[in-house]
């Protein structure tokens, strides 16, 4: 059995090396390992205790995430990483490309800039005018093109607002934006099950609830949008 064990921890120690040379990293995120290996979390727990253990076991970097009163990264720190992840031979300006390749998590660049076309902002006044120029221009061209596809969808949900009383009006499915910003809001830091943070809204706790409803004895008969208006009654069934 020990035989064994030691076997299925060289396995995963391999399979850490070379998903992070593959993606051309020091620090493999826990969901990216477990999506191409489908690696139970128990069997990490089992073989080394913790998924950080084997990170520094394949000799890798385990990722850290700040708490609020003591941040693992300055603004400057942040931003030079942001800088090395967008030097990268075909580096693209998405969340997940920064997931797979940086070493902080986007929801630190989001809560620290207050948003991450902010967080993109802010890396373009740190890069150099010549030498990235290049990099510039996407910058450029892809933070306003995602505040045009957010003012237009507050547009066409304005012209969709039904009148008070209107039931056969259309459901509330855009989302809403603050004026001037793109902020977003976050709870708690709980890494629960690939959910970062503690929900802040309704559909936040509605989403958590699908995560661990089968596990407390519910089963959901239906799912549904509310209409303006609408009183919403749930039914749950004990299995």
């Amino acid at each position: 059995m020990k035989q064994d064990a030691e076997t299925d921890r060289a396995e995963l120690i391999k399979a850490m090396q070379e998903i992070a040379k593959e993606l051309g990293t020091d620090s493999v995120p826990r969901n990216e390992f477990r999506r191409r290996t489908s690696v139970s979390e128990r069997k990490i727990q089992i073989l080394f205790g913790s998924y950080n253990a084997l990170v520094e076991a394949a000799g890798l970097q385990p990722r850290q995430f700040p708490t609020g009163d003591s941040p693992i990264y300055s603004d400057q720190e942040l931003i030079a990483e942001a800088i090395r992840v967008l030097r990268l031979p075909n580096a693209k300006l998405t969340r997940v490309f920064f997931t797979q390749h940086g070493k902080p998590s986007t929801s630190l660049y989001e809560r620290r800039f207050g948003g991450w076309i902010n967080a993109m902002r802010a890396t373009r006044d740190g890069l150099d005018p010549v030498a990235d120029a290049g990099l510039i221009a996407r910058i450029d061209e892809y933070a306003p093109a995602v505040d045009t596809a957010k003012r237009q969808t507050n547009e066409k949900a304005e012209k969709q607002e039904p009148e008070e009383g209107d039931r056969s009006a259309p459901p509330e499915f855009a989302h809403e934006f603050i004026e001037g910003t793109t902020a977003n809001v976050y709870g708690d830091f709980i890494n629960f099950r690939g959910l970062q943070h503690e929900p802040v809204n309704e559909q936040g706790v509605v989403f958590l609830f699908g995560m661990v409803c089968r596990e407390i004895g519910y089963v959901v008969e239906i799912v549904r949008i509310r209409l303006r208006g609408q009183t919403v009654n749930y039914k749950l069934v004990i299995d």
